[in-house]
């Protein structure tokens, strides 16, 4: 049976863009590609960066970083840090949240009262006994003038509240609103940073100890909140 002309190979033989010269850089450049796509981060690279973006900002303060310093003290070339963090705040931000929840992390204790008390007591170790302390104070100060990073700062705080907000939720009434929660956290937290970046007064158990357990119940905010109300001017003898 005559076979048609058009097509003389055998059967299943390559077609010769498959196998020549062509076909072999074909697919090599598909290996590449593909491994290209399906390179795994190098976790030791992201260590270095993050370590390396730490030491810098304790010594230099935001304004003063920069990505170059960051890279070349890390021992990785600008497009392999610019490929995990897209900005000197995008890595800021990261470097923020990741020391946080390493070093500050939620306690496991039952008493409610006591998980608080450690929360609280890792705060202030880590931000008075290593260079944490000088990061935020330097972010905190540049925040004033950049409006981006205090949105990237406003968005790690705004998670790390949630977290403590979880961790007071237990010692007041269930029925306890956020925004009740909210002024807890207020009068627990504020008092430390307030010491922490301004005053330099010290923080010790004792006055911690003395914020977990001077959380209001849920009846004293019923009677503040009625007491304030009392305050108020009545417009109608004004």
């Amino acid at each position: 049976m005559p076979t048609d002309s058009r097509d003389r190979r055998r059967p299943h033989e390559p077609a010769l863009y498959q196998t020549g010269p062509y076909g072999k850089l074909t697919h090599m450049i598909e290996q590449l590609s593909a491994r290209r796509r399906g390179r795994p981060r190098d976790p030791a690279a992201d260590s270095a960066i993050l370590e390396s973006a730490r030491g810098v900002l304790a010594r230099r303060g935001f304004t003063g970083t920069s990505m170059d310093e960051i890279a070349r003290n890390a021992g990785v070339g600008k497009d392999t840090l610019y490929r995990r963090w897209s900005s000197k705040i995008e890595l800021v931000e990261h470097l923020l949240s990741v020391l946080s929840a390493e070093n500050v992390p939620v306690p496991s204790e039952e008493d409610p009262h006591y998980a608080l008390f450690l929360f609280l007591q890792d705060i202030v170790r880590f931000n008075t006994r290593s260079d944490f302390g000088a990061i935020i104070a330097g972010v905190v100060g540049e925040s004033a003038r950049n409006h981006d990073l205090a949105e990237a700062f406003h968005s790690f705080w705004r998670k790390r509240r949630r977290i403590a907000a979880d961790l007071v939720r237990p010692i007041v009434d269930p029925s306890t609103s956020d925004d009740d929660i909210e002024r807890i956290l207020d009068h627990v937290v504020g008092p430390i940073y307030y010491r922490l970046l301004l005053t330099g007064e010290p923080i010790a158990d004792e006055y911690l100890w003395d914020l977990v357990t001077g959380i209001p119940s849920r009846r004293h905010l019923e009677l503040e909140t009625h007491n304030n109300n009392d305050r108020k001017p009545n417009s109608e003898h004004t």
